[in-house]
Formats: structure tokens, C-alpha cells, sequence
């Protein structure tokens, strides 16, 4: 493949055109830089985003029968709820795993990332999950706490204006919300039912962004997406460049060891090229940002930028869930279709372990979902009177040092980049945490008067009957990766001996070098991470800012 090199220099590249990499683009522009952003989809075109449910899922089954090419993507049920074009293609972009350790790498495959089909649950975390280990023990603190986010949290539920209610927990920081949607009657029904039975658990109406889109009002992307928010924010200064079709291999180094652009291939072409900055922000995604890393090794840096610790790749998490599906006889549906988004569902924050250990397991998890929210077709339903719910325990996954991504020199993918191998299980505290949450979940539906079940007590065609019996089993218990929260392995810290960014997610190695998306975190919490993730980035952008302007990248 040729090499052309560009000789104009940016102020900052950012790699990744996502939620993370929005921000990044936003907030540096606003601050007056001339940013680029790469990104190695392709721009989605209008149709895309204005086709109907029936011609997505038609479409998605096309694919899965024939074209065979999203054969890990299919697993996730948004693939089947929204545009197959909005996930990457499995073929192009391959991955390896672990002999019987499956990794399901679910990733977006147009300009925007997974915001094109993010749910927007935004709920922040608390020092219960920042400072874990101060209380039972475990693993490390984050060098940052709730405070030192707070005020980056608040700009950007302004900016996105987040939904919630004030509700005062501890475990479940409040935020700064546009307002508050209402509950179902079946969730109503229920939080007077849970809480009158527990004095440690609270149903509170859950924390999110109203994603809804109108393309007869010429809305072509959701409002939660990067290209409708902060993406079109950052284009309106005049400084931002984007750059789709641009596949990042690696980041390259000047003689003084720092930063000097990033190499990338067009996707289109496979003409490889060089891109100058003086400074380098990853926001590719977890995996991605961290095999960006692990392929920029220099004789310096023999294990990837970063890797000098040895902790590079290491400590990969999600979060393991679990879904219970129940109908609710004592509460009549009357028909009438309830919004079921982000900010209309309900969430029950997490109740244990909270300051003290009081379990016979580490850390905790919450519960997501909404009742009388998921349309359920009559000619499909046994009782067509009965509300009918669905409840998701998501659990904290505890940082295992063997669950990492490493790369697989022995593969490389179309653009000659060596492709990532993961290595990721659910370990025994892990599934002993997730036990609980199922056993509490459905324990919760029964004293609510809800009664476990989709399959046996709604549906009854053969057709449908086998398509659900899948995704119960899919969703008993998730498999890693398969709720798209992962994080870790280039984790920040205070210690460039245990760590791989500081507290601002500048690789200690490389200063003007920042890793601040899902790669830099510590612990997964039970939190939806997509907040704190670009609350970290909008805080790591105030310091990016400051080190261009010491001239110390120069």
C-alpha cells in the first residue's frame, strides 16, 4: 500500500466520532482549537434513518438468513429494533476469543457510533462506585470522586437536557433534569408495592434523554446521537474537520517521545496516511482505543503506548444482566401505548452493600425496565387485559486482571492491522452477584403480585413462542460484551506503576497522548456508563486545552 503523509497539522485529533468523541469535538472546538475528527464508518445517508420498523427488521433478517456478515451483531436486540446498517460488519472488522470464552463485541457501523442506537439511560455514578475499595477492600479507588465530575455532569444534562426526579440517594447522585416523565399505572402499582415492603429500596422514575426523532419534520437522526448534538455543535464553530472512511492503526511519536499524529487507512482505498496533531485523544471505543495502543509499540514502548506498566489490555469489564419478563393480574392494561425510552422506564438504584458489607458478595447492582412500556401485539397475547413488564438486573463485574484484550499478531484484518483478541469471563464473585440479582428481581415481581414468564403466559404461535424462548436464554444471563458496556483496560490511576492514564487520562508515557472513554475506567459500577464517560472527556478536554496552550506538545 502507498504512503502519502499530509503536512497539515491539527490542534487535536480525536479518533472516534461516538458519544465520547462528540464531546471531545465539541467542547475543544468551543475552546477555540482546530479539531479533526477520524472515523473509520462511513456517513449515513437519510434513508437510513427514516426506514420503517417493519423494513429494519426485514432487512436485519436478510442479513442474518443470507448475507451472513453480522453474525455477532444479530445477538443484540437492537440490531433487530433498528437500522442492521447502524453495526459494523463482522467479515471486514474480525476479532479473536478464547477457546468456549465467547466476547459478544457489538459496535457501530456509521459515523455516530452506538449513539445511533443508544437506549440514553444517563444515570451518574457515586463515590460508592468511585471509591469502591476504600469500602470493602477490593481491587483500586478512582483518583476522582463524584465532585470532581459534578460540575461536568451538570453541563451536559444541560446540554442534552436529561429527564429525572430528584430523589436524594446516596447511590444515585441527582442531576440537573429538564423534568420528569410519569409513571404507569403498573409502575406505580409497583413502587407502592416495593416500597411498603422495603425500607432500603426506592422506585424512582429512571434517569435519561428523550431520544425520540421526527422525520416528517425533517429530523434525520435522533437527538441523542453525536451527529444531531454535539457533532453538529462542534461543526457550527468552523473548526471541526471530520474525516469518515478513516481506519486509525496507530499513534506515532515525534523524537521527544510525545505525540505526533496518528496513522491511518482509507477504508476505501487502503491508502495508508499520516495526520499531525499536537495532541491525541482516543475515544474509539474501549477495545478499539486500547488495540490502538497495543499497535503503536515503539522500541521505547516494546508493549504499546501505555504498556510500560504492564497493565495495558488489562482488567476489561461489563456488566452482566439478566432480564425477568412477568405479567401483572392484578393491574388491567387498558391498551393505551405508554413511551418506553431512557428517561420513561423505571429504575431501582442499587441497595446493597452500601458503606458497609452486608452481603455474602462484593459490590451491588440495580434493576432497569418499565411496565405496560413494551407493545405486545393482542393477536399474540393469551390475556389481553394484563399488564405485562419486563425488569433487567445489571450487575457490577469486579476488575479481573486475566479479563483483558491483547493483539493477535497472527491475524490482521482488511486494512493489515492486527486484530483484537479478548479474553473475558464472568468469574466466581461475578456470577454470585448476578444470582442475586436475578433471585431479587424476581422476588420483587412476586410481592408486587407479577407472575415470571413471557413465554408460558403470553404468547402462544410456535413462531413467536421459539423466537422469545432465544432471548430469554440470550438474556438469563448476558454474555460478556453482549450489553454493550464495556470498559477498562488502559485504566487511569494515580501510580504510573498500576495504572495507564493520570486522573485526567494523559498516558503518563506519552503526555499529549489521552485515553478518555470507556478504556480509562477502574471499576464498572451498575451504572449505564455513557455519562461519566463524557463527563470524563469533558473534563479531560479543559486539560488537553491547557497542555496545548503551555505549548508543552509544540
Amino acid at each position: 500500500m502507498n504512503q502519502r503523509i499530509l503536512e497539515d497539522r491539527w490542534d487535536v485529533i480525536v479518533v472516534g466520532s461516538g458519544a465520547t468523541g462528540g464531546v471531545a469535538a465539541w467542547k475543544l472546538t468551543v475552546l477555540g482549537f482546530r479539531v479533526l475528527v477520524l472515523d473509520a464508518a462511513r456517513m449515513s445517508d437519510e434513508s437510513e434513518h427514516r426506514a420503517s420498523f417493519a423494513w429494519n427488521t426485514g432487512r436485519a433478517l436478510y442479513r442474518h438468513l443470507v448475507s451472513k456478515r453480522q453474525g455477532t451483531q444479530k445477538h443484540h436486540p437492537t440490531y433487530w429494533a433498528t437500522n442492521p446498517d447502524f453495526f459494523a460488519d463482522d467479515v471486514e472488522n474480525p476479532y479473536t476469543t478464547d477457546p468456549n470464552q465467547p466476547f459478544r463485541w457489538i459496535r457501530g457501523g456509521r459515523v455516530g457510533g452506538r449513539t445511533l442506537t443508544w437506549d440514553a439511560v444517563t444515570p451518574r455514578l457515586s463515590d460508592y462506585e468511585f471509591k469502591a475499595a476504600s469500602f470493602d477492600g477490593f481491587g483500586s479507588d478512582w483518583p476522582i470522586s463524584h465532585d470532581d465530575l459534578a460540575p461536568h455532569y451538570a453541563e451536559l444534562e444541560k446540554l442534552f437536557g436529561v429527564f429525572g426526579s430528584e430523589e436524594r440517594l446516596p447511590q444515585l447522585p441527582d442531576g440537573v433534569f429538564a423534568g420528569k416523565k410519569q409513571m404507569t399505572p403498573g409502575e406505580l402499582h409497583f413502587k407502592t408495592k416495593i416500597e411498603s415492603l422495603f425500607d432500603n429500596r426506592s422506585v424512582v422514575i429512571s434517569r435519561g434523554i428523550d431520544g425520540e426523532r421526527s422525520p416528517e419534520k425533517g429530523q434525520t437522526y435522533s437527538k441523542i446521537s453525536s451527529p444531531r448534538t454535539t457533532l453538529r455543535l462542534a461543526a457550527e464553530t468552523g473548526l471541526l474537520t471530520l474525516r469518515p472512511n478513516a481506519r486509525a492503526a496507530r499513534v506515532f511519536l515525534n523524537d521527544r517521545g510525545l505525540a505526533d499524529g496518528v496513522e491511518i487507512v482509507d477504508t476505501r482505498t487502503l491508502e495508508r496516511t499520516k495526520v499531525y496533531a499536537r495532541a491525541v485523544v482516543l475515544c474509539a471505543s474501549t477495545i478499539e482505543s486500547v488495540r490502538i495502543l497495543l499497535n503503536s509499540r515503539t522500541p521505547r514502548h516494546p508493549q504499546g503506548l501505555g504498556g510500560n506498566s504492564g497493565i495495558l489490555g488489562r482488567y476489561l469489564m461489563d456488566h452482566s444482566a439478566g432480564n425477568v419478563y412477568f405479567s401483572m393480574p392484578e393491574v388491567k392494561d387498558s391498551g393505551a401505548m405508554y413511551e418506553f425510552s431512557g428517561c420513561a422506564s423505571i429504575m431501582i438504584p442499587r441497595y446493597q452493600n452500601l458503606g458497609s458489607q452486608t452481603e455474602p458478595y462484593l459490590r451491588g447492582f440495580g434493576v432497569w425496565g418499565g411496565i405496560q412500556r413494551m407493545p405486545v401485539p393482542n393477536l399474540l397475547r393469551k390475556n389481553r387485559s394484563v399488564a405485562f413488564g419486563f425488569l433487567c438486573g445489571r450487575s457490577e463485574v469486579l476488575p479481573h486482571a486475566d479479563n483483558r484484550v491483547d493483539l493477535d499478531t497472527s491475524r490482521t484484518d482488511r486494512f493489515g492491522i492486527p486484530v483484537p483478541k479478548i479474553s473475558c469471563t464472568w468469574k466466581e464473585a461475578d456470577l454470585r452477584l448476578a444470582a442475586a440479582a436475578r433471585e431479587d428481581t424476581e422476588d420483587m415481581v412476586r410481592r408486587a403480585g407479577g407472575v415470571p414468564g413471557m413465554v408460558t403466559d403470553h404468547f402462544y404461535t410456535p413462531f413467536v413462542t421459539g423466537l422469545l424462548r432465544q432471548i430469554q436464554k440470550e438474556w438469563t444471563l448476558s454474555t460478556p460484551g453482549m450489553f454493550v458496556h464495556e470498559v477498562g483496560g488502559a485504566r487511569m490511576g494515580n501510580d504510573p506503576a498500576t495504572s495507564v492514564v493520570d486522573s485526567h487520562c494523559a498516558l503518563w508515557d506519552v503526555p499529549n497522548l489521552f485515553a478518555p472513554d470507556g478504556s480509562c475506567w477502574v471499576t464498572s459500577g451498575w451504572q449505564n456508563p455513557t455519562l461519566t464517560q463524557m463527563a470524563i472527556t469533558n473534563r479531560a478536554a479543559i486539560r488537553i486545552a491547557d497542555v496545548i496552550r503551555s505549548r508543552a506538545t509544540v
